[in-house]
């Protein structure tokens, strides 16, 4: 049988004409939609998939370390432009009834750590919302609290007290912790010009913040190893901002995160050149103790994130149209492939990434592809509850 990205396709639209799809109402914000879920087995390993976005325009899941579960798996948050402009949307993984949940030109959003609600910036201001019941309150007002529009980042403290929020405007950027609670907004980092990116805030100690310097300096192996961090650490307590991860010359690292516990900070290191073997690896909180979990010497190891309970790691590829979806046991640095994503991953076609993220029970995964429809970005879901409980068994 012949396994490329086009038997996959074949597959899926073959499957969509063997499903019944229940339709809804409307798509009126807070009205439910046509469930546009299809549901089928990956070809290659059998693996069943949720395709829950069928719509023929853009649908993706949030960024890789973007919590877009609630807590008790009832709903998923992402992001389309089905309305003609980017907004929020929530499926309901019991039935596929997707449900519009902002109308302010929204484009990034994350669950709070309540497990029950997301949080969004919408002009001004930081409104969070209940996934459930669609009650929104506006938590603070950025107006004559900072001089520009604030950007909203996905990262917040574990108790959800913090979180930051950057500006980026006459020629400066500038990054900010916020209190959620005590409405205090303090500037941690100022800079004219330039650029930043990956800003995030540890989420047991809100005065541990990281945030990657650009441009990337990483390639330059000439350069003393603390001018080539990929990471830079801001201390606030401490009133400090110095070089946090740092790979081998040989290598450079991407794509990083805190774990839940706040405790390791993940990363894929890649070779320079070649990208291959890439590696998934951590360093401590206090940058000390440099590991790699997992190496692969013949895929591209692209994006992905920790479990909550710090056992799991998902992956993805990034070789285009033939991408694989990794599952890693952290405990023994085995693998498996759970699914084959096969994402153009082609600037000229819509410059899909996986960037696959799973909920916070650890029962499922999410991410984006667009192999049915090459350039259309599409939401997937895969169910590894049972995976994960037969890959235990099989250890025992």
């Amino acid at each position: 049988m012949n396994l490329s990205g086009y038997s996959q396709k074949a597959a899926f639209f073959h499957c969509i004409s063997a499903c019944s799809l229940i339709f809804f109402l409307s798509c009126q914000k807070g009205g439910s939609q046509t469930a546009e879920w299809v549901k089928f087995k990956d070809l290659k390993t059998g693996v069943g998939v949720w395709q829950v976005t069928s719509h023929d325009s853009l649908s993706e899941a949030f960024y890789f370390y973007a919590p877009s579960f609630t807590a008790d798996d009832k709903y998923l948050i992402f992001r389309s432009t089905r309305s003609g402009v980017m907004e929020i949307y929530r499926c309901d993984l019991s039935n596929g009834a997707i449900t519009r949940l902002t109308d302010q030109n929204v484009s990034s959003a994350c669950i709070h750590p309540d497990g029950e609600s997301m949080v969004y910036i919408a002009d001004w201001s930081y409104y969070k919302m209940n996934v459930h019941t669609l009650e929104k309150e506006v938590i603070i007002d950025f107006k004559d609290k900072i001089p520009e529009k604030p950007v909203f980042r996905p990262t917040l403290t574990n108790d959800g007290k913090f979180t930051l929020v950057y500006t980026n405007g006459n020629n400066k950027i500038c990054l900010y912790r916020v209190n959620l609670e005590t409405k205090e907004v303090l500037k941690v980092f100022e800079q004219q010009g330039g650029r930043f990116s990956h800003q995030l805030i540890n989420p047991s100690d809100p005065d541990i913040i990281t945030y990657t310097p650009l441009p990337d300096r990483q390639d330059d192996m000439n350069l003393p190893m603390p001018e080539r961090a990929r990471t830079r650490m801001i201390n606030v307590k401490e009133g400090t901002d110095k070089p946090f991860l740092v790979t081998p010359y040989g290598f450079r690292a991407t794509h990083d995160s805190w774990s839940h516990s706040g405790d390791k900070y993940f990363f894929f290191e890649k070779s320079v050149p070649g990208w291959i073997p890439a590696s998934i690896g951590s360093v401590s909180a206090d940058g000390e103790l440099y590991t790699k979990h997992f190496t692969s010497d013949s895929i591209k190891l692209g994006h992905g994130t920790v479990s909550k309970n710090g056992r799991w790691f998902i992956s993805d590829s990034q070789d285009p149209f033939k991408n694989p979806l990794i599952l890693i046991n952290l405990e023994d640095g085995t693998s498996k492939i759970i699914a084959w994503p096969d994402a153009s991953i082609k600037k000229d076609l819509g410059n899909v990434h996986v960037h696959p993220n799973f909920s916070l029970s650890g029962n499922y995964v999410v991410y984006t592809s667009d192999f049915t429809k090459t350039g259309t970005h599409q939401v997937y879901v895969v169910p590894i509850k049972e995976i994960i409980k037969n890959w235990i068994t099989e250890e025992r």
